[in-house]
């Protein structure tokens, strides 16, 4: 009974705290903790949400624009223009019109088992391994077997659309499209014809041939695995010594590259490129106007990009550190801040838009930054701090606990979060 009381106490104090928050005239926000939330827009209701369970939310630029989530990440349904879809489970999914004027598309699958469902008002079903025609599959317009894998076939789309036979996959295929032919009994032999060139493997991957035929690249390549490789072409030139750890080749246009050995070391260079790399170990680049440098890429990686109208920095060690920023550059010089990201993970975060305006939080425990989904669902059970500032505005409304806690404060014109046309170079 004690602790009950202490509950409703606690609630109906951070309910009328929450209420008393300042918003703008067309607002209203409740909140009590992290667990409901209900939101309050131009007269219309914007978000709703009984943490972890539902989450509701409209998009503010996009009237029709919506979300829903049920024990995400369990469930979804968005509706965004004219377009409706759900996923349910990972196993089902449904894709429509809001109008009607077309099918009503949907996937119910026991993975990898059992799927059926409708495709522009096709239906299909498949039952591995013994038979099945499914749509759009792992990025493919449609995927076929029978007695998989004595029979498979696929198709790709695209303006090199292609379709493909396996049989006794992946030993006989057999490859046709409009132009091109391709067989192969792997991994004995192979062909493959194109409009550019011609190429076979005996013995795959010991032996590997192309022959080049195009108005401007014509000559031929071959490699001998794992000893030697050659390529001799009137648009490049080249030696590789036990390929793929060794190779020094050049063209016509200035590229030139050598491995020694690959991925541990490697240089390419040509009019507008000059990259250092081992693999994804570490790098620098030069591009155009770009610069980068990466150790262990994508964990620790550094950009920048100076052009007369536009600078970009960035640095990272994923995920503990992050700081992003760009400038837009006028004629005579000046910077204008458009946007900017700072996290020092897991303890605080802030964001800034042009448009949009300044957010800061602490906590931020979740590493991947912005997923509207954790946004609705999970990010305000350990947002425990946030500072908002509108676009144009130099007020900060701070909040603690959820809006128990709140209070005002206006930036100086020192302040780092100063309105966008009066920021000069900083970063908030």
């Amino acid at each position: 009974m004690f602790w009950r009381s202490v509950c409703l106490f606690w609630s109906l104090f951070a309910c009328s705290y929450a209420w008393a928050i300042p918003h703008a005239k067309d607002e209203g926000h409740l909140r009590v903790g992290p667990f409901f939330e209900w939101r309050e827009r131009g007269g219309k209701l914007s978000r709703l949400a009984v943490r972890p369970f539902f989450a509701w939310e409209r998009e503010a630029v996009g009237a029709r624009d919506r979300d829903l989530e049920v024990f995400w990440p369990l469930s979804h349904a968005g509706w965004r223009g004219e377009e409706y879809h759900a996923r349910f489970l990972f196993m089902f999914w449904q894709e429509a019109d809001r109008t009607g004027q077309t099918s009503r598309d949907y996937s119910f699958s026991v993975p990898p088992l059992w799927v059926h469902g409708r495709d522009l008002e096709k239906p299909y079903w498949g039952l591995f391994p013994l038979y099945g025609k499914v749509p759009k599959l792992f990025f493919l317009e449609d995927v076929q077997w029978a007695a998989f894998p004595l029979w498979l076939r696929y198709r790709t789309g695209g303006s090199r659309a292609v379709r493909r036979d396996y049989f006794g996959w992946p030993f006989l295929s057999a490859k046709y499209d409009p132009d091109r032919t391709r067989w192969a009994l792997w991994p004995l032999f192979g062909v493959k014809r194109e409009p550019d060139f011609d190429a076979r493997f005996v013995l795959w991957p010991f032996w590997n041939d192309q022959t080049f035929h195009a108005p401007k690249r014509s000559g031929r390549a071959w490699m001998l695995w794992p000893l030697i490789e050659r390529i001799d072409a009137d648009s490049e030139q080249g030696w590789g010594f036990l390929p793929p750890l060794f190779r020094n080749s050049s063209a016509t246009n200035g590229a030139r590259l050598w491995r020694a050995p690959w991925p541990l070391l490697e240089h390419y260079e040509d009019a507008r490129e000059n990259t250092w790399r081992g693999w994804r170990l570490w790098g620098i680049q030069r591009r155009g106007s770009r610069r980068a440098w990466w150790l262990a890429y994508p964990i620790i990686y550094g950009r920048s990009q100076q052009t007369p109208r536009l600078r970009k920095r960035s640095i990272r060690l994923w995920p503990f550190y992050t700081d992003e920023a760009v400038y837009s550059v006028s004629g005579t010089g000046a910077e204008t801040l458009k946007s900017s990201f700072f996290r020092l993970w897991p303890f605080y975060s802030s964001t800034y838009e042009a448009g949009q305006g300044l957010r800061r939080r602490a906590l931020e425990l979740f590493p991947i930054h912005d997923v509207p989904a954790v946004e609705r669902n999970w990010a305000p059970f350990w947002t425990l701090y946030t500072a908002t500032r509108n676009p144009g505005s130099d007020e900060v409304l701070h909040e603690l606990f959820w809006g128990l806690i709140w209070w005002r404060t206006r930036a100086e014109a020192s302040d780092e979060a100063r309105a966008p046309e009066e920021t000069k170079g900083t970063t908030p």
